[in-house]
């Protein structure tokens, strides 16, 4: 039993584990690559956009969103947790295979299809603005660059992202959903709790942020 704990690693990193355990125990450790160090990601988080660029991007993003996104006006769905319940839904396989030709077919990743879909459905259970200005939590998985795909540790982040539903086409918002999407993950190992503080304007805990 591998007893785990989301404070010391994500996903990646359990199923690297998990690959280096049947490694030493079918007597491959010489197949094993070269330990990667989280220490490369601490060094390309240093190095990478300044304090003042990741600022001056959240600000750009959220200073005129003057009220959080609340599906169905809720403002704590956690409450002391005695009550969450999980559901889970496979879509079909075909749906997929449409999605992604889509996706190919505009010329963006699949998950900006669904994080505007996702938006679309927090316009429809929130009361949104005049312009639409949707704000949601995101996941990004934090090994984009080279040298820390295969790391150990926590390296996945929680950052919110702005999109707007409103009336443009829906090719001209999935291709906007893509451009910040892209934008934003130059400061996916920004903290989250700054990121949201840099915005003066979104004044809810950021607790209330309906993640995709």
């Amino acid at each position: 039993m591998l007893v785990w704990h989301h404070l010391i690693g994500d996903h990646v990193t359990l199923e690297v584990i998990q690959k280096e355990i049947s490694a030493l125990l079918d007597d491959r450790a010489h197949a094993l690559g070269t330990a990667q160090h989280f220490r490369n990601l601490v060094a390309q988080a240093r190095l990478g956009a300044s304090q003042q660029e990741h600022e001056a991007f959240f600000r750009g993003m959220l200073a005129d969103v003057t009220e959080p996104t609340l599906p169905f006006g809720l403002t704590d769905v956690h409450h002391d947790g005695s009550s969450v319940a999980e559901a889970r839904v496979t879509l079909p396989a075909s749906l997929n295979t449409r999605l992604r030709t889509q996706a190919r077919q505009l010329g963006v990743s699949l998950a900006s299809l669904c994080h505007l879909a996702w938006a679309r459905v927090l316009g429809a259970a929130s009361s949104a603005d005049a312009d639409g200005r949707i704000v949601f939590g995101t996941v990004l998985l934090g090994r984009m660059q080279a040298g820390v795909d295969q790391a150990l540790g926590l390296l996945i982040n929680t950052l919110p992202i702005r999109l707007d539903v409103n009336d443009a086409s829906v090719v001209d918002s999935v291709r906007d959903t893509h451009e910040r999407l892209a934008a934003l993950l130059q400061h996916q190992h920004q903290r989250r709790s700054r990121s949201l503080s840099d915005a003066a304007a979104l004044r809810r805990p950021h607790r209330s942020l309906a993640r995709c």
